[in-house]
């Protein structure tokens, strides 16, 4: 199936995730703000979805409605599963189970070393044991190259390994969407690259998972599978491209 389906009343349901008719609006000041405008969508899992445009453009609010950190009006399925039909409470455990958010500010437990980190999103999310827990934990700092820092605290890491741990953390719960937030906005290129490559592993060894990464840099939407510029709150280009490995970036 192509990635999509854009703005039409036909929509495709053949996607993992789809969006039917989304807006979100926000009232500031007297004023009315569009944040998304009557956007449709079908994404394929195992894909690396890379948002794409300028500040204000809808792009985190996006990023937001997927993960049901904020409300819309429209409706959005997840793997068969339609979040704007559920309360509060099961929108909570949809958050928890089924999203794994890398933020750009890393959002990492100052007091909790990077394995507790990464254990504690895995409780939260399954009801493994105690040594299972540490196992995948372990496993997924494995995976990002941290496995020697494990026992280090954030405040000991550089913001290049923050943002590892909090990709580890975000896969080891084991989720339906991964949702990447300007994840090297804070970063060097090198560490961006290092993360960027970390996220690129993810989708290859993960196909039922969609990944989401959103972006105003244009040099980094070449790492995607399917770019979505957005202007002004509405899907302005979807292509389809050949992906190119996050190490042969610059920016």
């Amino acid at each position: 199936m192509s990635a999509v389906d854009v703005k039409g009343p036909k929509i495709s349901l053949e996607g993992m995730v789809t969006l039917e008719h989304v807006n979100r609006v926000y009232y500031m000041g007297g004023h009315t703000i569009h944040a998304l405008k009557d956007i449709s969508l079908s994404l394929e899992t195992g894909k690396l979805v890379v948002v794409l445009g300028p500040s204000g453009s809808g792009k985190t609010t996006l990023l937001n409605v997927l993960g049901a950190i904020d409300k819309c009006d429209g409706k959005i399925t997840v793997s068969d599963l339609e979040i704007t039909r559920l309360n509060k409470k099961q929108l909570t455990k949809y958050r928890r189970e089924k999203c794994g958010f890398i933020f750009q500010f890393f959002n990492l437990l100052p007091v909790y070393n990077a394995l507790e980190n990464v254990e504690y999103a895995v409780e939260l999310a399954s009801k493994l044991s105690r040594k299972e827990t540490t196992n995948r934990a372990t496993e997924y700092l494995r995976k990002v190259g941290l496995y020697e820092k494990r026992h280090h605290f954030p405040s000991q890491l550089s913001g290049g390994e923050q943002q590892r741990v909090a990709a580890a953390r975000a896969m080891a719960k084991n989720p339906a969407l991964l949702l990447c937030d300007e994840p090297t906005g804070e970063l060097s290129v090198t560490e961006g690259k290092q993360v960027l490559s970390v996220i690129q592993n993810m989708v290859k060894e993960r196909p039922d998972v969609l990944t989401i990464l959103v972006t105003h840099n244009q040099k980094i939407a070449q790492i995607g599978d399917v770019v979505i510029r957005l202007r002004s709150g509405e899907v302005d280009s979807i292509e389809k491209q050949i992906s190119i490995p996050a190490e042969q970036l610059s920016w």
